[in-house]
C-alpha cells in the first residue's frame, strides 16, 4: 500500500510530465513526438538536436501509455517506442538500432513494471514479427497457400502457438503485480481474452486506490455487460451533445425507421476517410435515418473543433469518460470507426468495425 501512496503523491506533485531524452543514430533535425498510445493524439512536438530533445505535456488522468516516435528526414523509416508514465520528469535514453526494444527510461516507477512485462514479452514479439515477415515474403512470391495459412495461423500454427504464448506472459504477469497500474492496464487490454472469472478474481486482490480508477470502471462495465449481436436491444447511455446538452441514447428510437451509431475519434485517419461517405449516407437518407456520432475521446474542446469544423449536419455526442466510459465499453468498441445499425425498435441489425470502400454500400444495404 506504501508503494502506492508514493505513487499517487509522485502524479499530484507536478503539473505535468517532461520527458528529456539523449538517443544516438537518428540524424540531426529529425522530428520527435510524443503521443497517447489510445487515442493517437500528439502531446508535443519538437526536433532533435545534437542527440537530445525535451518534451511536455499533461496527463488528465495519469498513468498513461504513450508512444515515442522520432522519424528522420523524407525517404528514412523512423523508429518508436512506448512508455508508461504519471504526470512526472522522466529521462530516456536509446540507439535508434535498439529504439523499439532497448530504450531505457529512467525516473518513473509507473515504467518499471512495463519493463518486467516487456522482458517477457518482447522476444515473443519479435519472433512473431520474423514470423510475420516471412509470411509476407511468401505472399510476395506467390507462394501463399491454404497449407502454410493452416501452417501458420492454425490451430498449432507458427504465430497461433506465439500468440498463446504471449497471452499466458501476460496473464502470469497480471497475477504477480495485480495491484500495480501497468498491470490493471494490460488487465483492461486482454479482457476479451480472458475469463469474467479471472477478471473478478484481479480485481478483488486490487488496493483501495486501485479500486477508484479509471481501468477499474471498464473492467466492472465489460463485466456487466455481454457483447452486443444481431437481433440484440441496444445499450442505453447518456451524453452530451453539440449543444450543450444531456440526452439518452434511447431518445433518438421511434422518431426514423433507422438509427446508426458510429465511434468516432478526430484523431483517427480512417474515420477522417469515411466522414465524406457518411455525409452523403446522412444527405440522402436523412428521412429514414438518425446518424448518432459519438467522439470517444476526453478533451471536449477538440470534439467541438472536429464537429464545427467537419460542417457535421447530424447529431454528435461526447462523454467525459471517454474510452473509459460506459457507452466505449457496453458496447464492445476496440477502435474507431465503429459502427451500429439499428431498426426503429432498437435492434441491432449489423455492426461494423473499422471501415473500407464497401461499409458504406453494406449499411446501405439494410435501410429498406
Amino acid at each position: 500500500m506504501g508503494v502506492f501512496a508514493v505513487l499517487n503523491s509522485c502524479a499530484k506533485e507536478s503539473t505535468g510530465f517532461e520527458i528529456s531524452a539523449n538517443v544516438t543514430g537518428f540524424s540531426n533535425n529529425s522530428k520527435v513526438t510524443v503521443s497517447d498510445a489510445t487515442s493517437g493524439k500528439i502531446l508535443d512536438s519538437t526536433r532533435l538536436t545534437e542527440n537530445s530533445f525535451r518534451l511536455k505535456g499533461h496527463l488528465e488522468e495519469p498513468p498513461n501509455n504513450l508512444i515515442l516516435s522520432v522519424v528522420p528526414d523524407k525517404g528514412k523509416f523512423g523508429a518508436y517506442s512506448t512508455i508508461f508514465i504519471g504526470n512526472e520528469k522522466v529521462s530516456v535514453e536509446a540507439d535508434s538500432t535498439e529504439f523499439r526494444y532497448g530504450l531505457k527510461l529512467t525516473g518513473s516507477s509507473f515504467h518499471n513494471f512495463k519493463s518486467r512485462f516487456d522482458e517477457r514479452i518482447n522476444p515473443l514479439e519479435k519472433k512473431r514479427n520474423q514470423r510475420l515477415q516471412e509470411m509476407f515474403s511468401l505472399r510476395q512470391e506467390g507462394k501463399w497457400n491454404d497449407s502454410l495459412q493452416t501452417a501458420f495461423w492454425g490451430e498449432n500454427g507458427l504465430i497461433t502457438e506465439l500468440d498463446e504464448q504471449t497471452l499466458m506472459e501476460t496473464k502470469d504477469f497480471i497475477e504477480q503485480n495485480t495491484d500495480s497500474y501497468y498491470a490493471l492496464y494490460q488487465l483492461v487490454l486482454n479482457k476479451t481474452v480472458l475469463s469474467r472469472t479471472f477478471i473478478n478474481e484481479q480485481i478483488n486482490k486490487l488496493s483501495d486506490d486501485l479500486k477508484g480508477t479509471k481501468y477499474v470502471r471498464v473492467l466492472k462495465a465489460y463485466q456487466q455487460s455481454g457483447p452486443l449481436e444481431k437481433n440484440d436491444r441496444f445499450y442505453d447511455f447518456s451524453a452530451e451533445n453539440q449543444l450543450g446538452g444531456t440526452v439518452k441514447f434511447s431518445d433518438f428510437f421511434d422518431k426514423k425507421d433507422y438509427v446508426l451509431l458510429e465511434f468516432y475519434s478526430p484523431y483517427c485517419s480512417w474515420c477522417t476517410k469515411a466522414l465524406p461517405e457518411i455525409k452523403k449516407l446522412e444527405e440522402s437518407e436523412r428521412n429514414r435515418l438518425d446518424v448518432i456520432t459519438f467522439s470517444v475521446d476526453r478533451n471536449k474542446e477538440d470534439w467541438l473543433e472536429d464537429y464545427r469544423s467537419k460542417e457535421k449536419d447530424w447529431t454528435s455526442l461526447w462523454s467525459a469518460e471517454g474510452r473509459y466510459g460506459d457507452a466505449f465499453t457496453t458496447y464492445g468498441v476496440h477502435g474507431t470507426p465503429t459502427y451500429f445499425l439499428f431498426n426503429k425498435d432498437g435492434t441491432l441489425l449489423n455492426k461494423w468495425r473499422g471501415y473500407d470502400e464497401t461499409t458504406m454500400d453494406q449499411i446501405r444495404s439494410l435501410i429498406k
